[in-house]
């Protein structure tokens, strides 16, 4: 992968041939996607690394810590030769979620994930989201600190708008900033836009299959338990989308190819994306991202073209 985010890599960097795609963590810790089998995530963790991906992002707020403590469990004796991102800002207590950015909130989040992830080191430490009650450049500087101090290497940020990035992040700083963004959610182009203005950001897109949706066509029909945090998201409901999805499915399958690999190859052909995070939750899925790392653009075009019908511009 070409991009400005080949400054991003792990401590031992001799063998990373997949820099602008990284793993995501945040359904393998087992809460809130449905039934889950954590001995299937760690399998599919080291399938990962086995078949040459270094990258791996989680959070503290991934089920309660239990994500970072997978990837603990999968790398213990690996840390140098993997790339960890992880995140701080946002907080759980039962279904209670709050915002805390401070520098002293930041701090204890940092403490807690070296502490779970088995480490003296963060590669990325990341504000989850903005905090309404902190400014930003506030909990950058506490950041920028941790990285004087050697905790972490690298500061990011995730969720910004493109006011904020244009108000806050520097041209030519080049941080890492995590974006929801895939064929039908465009909310955020404007945001991966301005992090590409005066190389601000590197783009990191997640939530590249809608939590699955994109992927999945047994969500066309079947109903999410009550305790699914997918019950939030809007899309999971959305009729007119799920028409389209059938379309998009039906050429998936005419065309030989995954849908998981035509939205990845799609996400990593546009402009604005340096990076792509997606959650694999099986070892078979990760054979599906190298497809897509491989597909001719003029197949992936074909494929989501069902998708991206009247997409915000």
């Amino acid at each position: 992968m070409v991009g400005h985010n080949l400054r991003l890599l792990p401590v031992e960097h001799k063998d990373v041939p997949f820099t602008g795609l990284w793993i995501g963590t945040w359904s393998m810790g087992g809460e809130g996607f449905g039934p889950h089998d954590l001995a299937f995530s760690l399998s599919t963790l080291q399938e990962a690394f086995a078949k040459g991906f270094r990258h791996f992002d989680t959070a503290g707020f991934y089920a309660s810590g239990r994500s970072e403590e997978l990837l603990a469990k999968a790398f213990s004796k690996k840390r140098k030769e993997i790339f960890i991102s992880t995140k701080g800002g946002l907080w759980r207590r039962g279904r209670k979620v709050w915002h805390d950015a401070s520098p002293k909130a930041l701090r204890d989040a940092l403490y807690q994930s070296l502490k779970r992830l088995k480490t003296d080191y963060i590669d990325l430490f990341q504000l989850h989201w903005p905090d309404p009650g902190v400014p930003v450049d506030e909990s950058l500087g506490a950041m920028e600190e941790f990285k004087r101090e050697g905790l972490i290497r690298f500061v990011g940020v995730g969720n910004l708008s493109s006011q904020m990035i244009r108000a806050y992040i520097k041209p030519g700083m080049l941080i890492a900033h995590q974006v929801h963004f895939n064929p039908v959610y465009f909310e955020t182009l404007d945001s991966l836009r301005a992090g590409k203005e005066g190389a601000r950001c590197i783009n990191c897109v997640t939530s590249p299959f809608e939590q699955g949706l994109l992927v999945s066509p047994i969500y066309l029909k079947k109903r999410l338990g009550k305790k699914d945090v997918r019950n939030r998201n809007p899309l999971f409901s959305d009729h007119a989308l799920k028409k389209r999805l059938q379309y998009f499915f039906d050429k998936c399958a005419d065309e030989g190819v995954s849908p998981a690999a035509s939205i990845t190859g799609w996400l990593l052909a546009k402009s604005e994306v340096d990076v792509v995070i997606p959650g694999p939750r099986r070892p078979e899925h990760i054979h599906d991202l190298l497809e897509g790392i491989r597909l001719d653009k003029s197949c992936v075009d074909l494929v989501v073209s069902e998708l991206l019908q009247n997409p915000k511009k």
